[in-house]
């Protein structure tokens, strides 16, 4: 074996190396949270709006094509047609997923499923953003938790802050919504 393939395969070999690595730092992280709760409350059951809410088509979407969100306000950017979806609408809670960014480490919870709207008369894939983490990770273990507003199929937000660690307190929204 000559110097010349020695150089040759251990720059390709580097090559593979530098490019996975980079591949594994900058890939979008994905966690099924179908199993934790409080989504296993909801996962493959039909639940009916109590809220009205709005669908439209997500360019940003992470998994599923259109979006629902509580106000249409946030569709801001959206060339797209929004929906407005009645009460007692029926929602398929299909799964629940983690999206954590690669640069900024950010974590989305997402609810995955599907509604019929009349507008259209077809049955589309919808996400759902449901569940914040107001601490960031930031704190010990112990100290870290997630909470839950108000969605399409509840009378009211989750009244609990869960702790990482399993425990539970209190939450009280109206404050947290007056900061």
């Amino acid at each position: 074996m000559s110097l010349k393939n020695i150089i040759i395969g251990t720059l390709i070999i580097g090559s593979i190396l530098i490019a996975g690595s980079f591949y594994l730092s900058f890939r979008t992280k994905i966690k099924d949270l179908s199993n934790k709760h409080p989504y296993t409350t909801i996962i493959n059951k039909a639940l009916k709006t109590k809220q009205e809410c709005y669908i439209t088509i997500h360019k940003h979407s992470l998994e599923n094509p259109y979006i629902i969100d509580l106000t249409n306000s946030n569709f801001y950017e959206s060339s797209n047609p929004i929906y407005k979806i009645p009460l007692g609408t029926i929602l398929k809670i299909e799964g629940a997923k983690a999206f954590t960014a690669p640069v900024s480490g950010s974590t989305h919870h997402v609810i995955l499923g599907s509604v019929y709207l009349n507008e259209i008369k077809e049955t589309v894939k919808f996400e759902f953003f449901w569940g914040d983490n107001p601490t960031y990770g930031l704190y010990d273990f112990k100290d870290n938790y997630d909470i839950y507003p108000l969605a399409p199929w509840q009378e009211s937000a989750l009244p609990f802050k869960y702790f990482w660690d399993g425990r539970k307190e209190p939450h009280n929204w109206e404050e947290w919504n007056s900061l």
